[in-house]
């Protein structure tokens, strides 16, 4: 994996030792340092794997993607008049992060966040149809072509083109499953209401190759190891 590197006084006023002003003058007073070694300058560029300390105290670190199992009812907003946030169920240290696309507050499942602008570039860009799987509940009766419809593309009301071909399944009385390879606004309501049903659940369970993990209770985090990353960034041989 390509290691990521961040100018230092970055690293450490995102740890939480204030401001880059304030951050700034603790690094010129000698109270940082790098691998064991003082460090006066504030722009010197650090590896991710390298151990800084701040007075001696080892710096907590913000993994270079994080996992998280979205509860219902949580927003992916920043406003705080929307709360409850998805971000509070990260670690205060890790709330800098930007999430990999949104779920609605009451849609639950896998989002992704990370510090890697590159990489959020590459989960969320349009034209790499990265593949999402959603279990779907609902109310009505899917039409008799729904199937076909999704795998063929049709347009939805107040868009201006077709969606994506699509790969829907009908599981059972109630439940289906939906890959998409876009993401508009309000997607899976939309194309199930198109189809004749009403949404009543909606859970992500994949994006990409990689599943939500079964160890990874609803409401928990934890950091993306690298075979996870590289699995989020694959598109699987049946999805491609």
């Amino acid at each position: 994996m390509l290691l990521m590197s961040a100018r230092l006084d970055a690293l450490v006023a995102q740890a939480g030792w204030g401001s880059r002003r304030t951050v700034g003058k603790l690094i010129r007073s000698a109270a940082v340092t790098v691998d064991g070694v003082i460090c006066r300058d504030r722009a010197r560029q650090v590896m991710e794997t390298s151990a800084i300390a701040v007075h001696g105290r080892a710096l907590a670190t913000i993994p270079r993607v994080v996992l998280v199992h979205k509860s219902a009812g949580y927003s992916c907003s920043r406003d705080r008049r929307e709360a409850p946030l998805v971000f509070d169920l990260l670690p205060e240290i890790w709330r800098s992060m930007e999430p990999a696309g949104r779920l609605d507050r009451f849609t639950t499942g896998l989002l992704i966040f990370s510090r890697d602008g590159s990489l959020l570039h590459r989960l969320i860009h349009p034209k790499r149809h990265l593949p999402k799987r959603y279990r779907v509940g609902y109310d009505g009766r899917m039409a008799d072509d729904a199937i076909q419809r999704c795998a063929e593309g049709f347009l939805l009301e107040g868009d201006e083109r077709p969606t994506l071909p699509a790969q829907l399944s009908l599981d059972g009385p109630g439940q289906a499953t939906l890959i998409l390879h876009e993401g508009r606004f309000h997607q899976v309501k939309r194309m199930c209401a198109a189809l004749g049903a009403q949404v009543t659940s909606l859970h992500r369970d994949r994006i990409g190759a990689l599943d939500l993990p079964g160890d990874l209770p609803i409401g928990a985090c934890r950091p993306a190891s690298d075979a996870d990353i590289e699995a989020l960034l694959t598109i699987p041989e049946e999805d491609s």
